[in-house]
């Protein structure tokens, strides 16, 4: 991945996150329809089982766990986006049924530090809104807004390092310090260019509305047309209406994907290029392997260089004495032969061989003793 490699442009972290949202759109799509299935199954049975209750407070005790769930699900549903998105920006893929199997407790740690930073915003927003000056809460809300930046990446820190939520606040806050130059510039760059998304989008739709729906392009018609557009759905079919929604909800989820992208990226290129300095633990595998690499290369090299003559003495003892290299180079080959695993009837045959031999080796010792005999005796005859 090229954002490992050094510090990339804003410009090339956006052309990466579109790639990245056009590989991963059809991962988090099945994502999105799994918890919509699952969803819809709890309240299937939260309902069946409403009705056998008649009563109103068994009713909203059975019907309480589906909103509930529903939000943590939406919680669970943006962690999952980073870690698949994650996941294809280095390259090592990953299934719906795996991301929402390992982001369910990440989703309870964003919750819990999303908890915190919402009790600090809002209490100091409460201390702004004291001074009963425009101005003051004006400058007050900037300074508020320069004094959290650092801590939004708490969310990639808790899917993509594994830290708790204290630990993933203070991970944040120590990546965006050390970049806060850079992190502004890239906010502002972004917002520019927002800024002409939006203004290319709405003169394109200005140029391309008919004459009879021109106004509506002004301040003044978009006013208008909340009020005409809900009375102007009714009179559709519902086929094209249930048709747009869903072409409207790919279109945003495509958007929301790009937009994750495009911050996930901006987190792993700050993150990769500041990790030499703060040593992170993070793929420490890579780390280990390359040092342990190193020293064996040095080593080998030292070794070559140093140890020539012995080479070469070596290799004149083997040319001259061929006979007893090779008998030492059949001994090694032996020694490193594989042991074979007899099973019972070869260890059987294997004693009975050993048996005759040894039956044999007495029968040539006995004929060997008779035939010394028989010599002497003939010897003290001839005497």
């Amino acid at each position: 991945m090229e954002l490992r490699n050094g510090p990339v442009s804003i410009f090339k972290i956006i052309f990466y996150a579109l790639k990245v949202a056009n590989q991963t759109f059809g991962t988090v799509l099945g994502l999105l329809i799994l918890m919509v299935v699952f969803v819809a199954l709890l309240a299937g049975i939260c309902f069946g089982v409403s009705t056998l209750i008649n009563s109103p407070l068994g009713l909203t005790a059975i019907t309480l766990p589906i909103p509930l769930l529903t939000a943590f699900l939406e919680v669970v549903f943006i962690v999952a986006s980073v870690y698949i998105l994650a996941a294809c920006f280095e390259k090592r893929g990953t299934s719906a049924y795996e991301s929402f199997r390992d982001c369910l407790v990440p989703a309870v740690y964003f919750i819990i530090s999303s908890l915190l930073l919402a009790i600090v915003f809002y209490a100091l927003l409460f201390g702004l809104r004291l001074l009963n000056s425009s101005a003051a809460m004006l400058l007050g809300a900037l300074l508020l807004w320069l004094l959290f930046l650092p801590f939004c990446f708490t969310l990639q820190a808790i899917v993509l390092r594994n830290e708790n939520p204290i630990s993933a606040l203070r991970y944040s806050w120590d990546l965006v310090t050390r970049n806060y130059l850079r992190m502004l510039w890239n906010i502002l760059c972004l917002a520019v260019l927002w800024l002409f998304v939006i203004l290319a989008v709405f003169s394109l739709c200005k140029a391309l509305l008919p004459a009879p729906y021109a106004s509506f392009a002004s301040p003044q018609g978009l006013a208008t047309l909340q009020v005409i557009a809900p009375l102007w759905l009714l009179q559709q079919p519902k086929l094209y209406i249930i048709l747009g929604g869903i072409i409207l909800g790919l279109v945003s989820l495509y958007f929301f994907l790009f937009v994750q992208a495009i911050w996930t990226g901006l987190f792993l290129n700050l993150d990769y290029a500041d990790r030499p300095v703060q040593s992170r633990e993070l793929n420490s595998q890579e780390g280990f392997a390359s040092q342990t690499v190193m020293p064996d290369v040095s080593i080998k090299q030292t070794s070559v260089q140093t140890s020539t003559d012995e080479a070469m003495a070596s290799h004149m003892e083997q040319v001259y004495n061929a006979q007893d290299h090779l008998a030492q180079a059949l001994q090694e080959e032996e020694d490193r032969m594989p042991t074979i695993l007899f099973d019972e009837d070869m260890a059987k045959e294997l004693a009975e061989n050993e048996e005759k031999m040894r039956r044999h080796q007495e029968e040539a010792a006995q004929k060997k003793d008779l035939d010394e005999e028989k010599s002497i005796k003939i010897s003290d005859k001839t005497l």
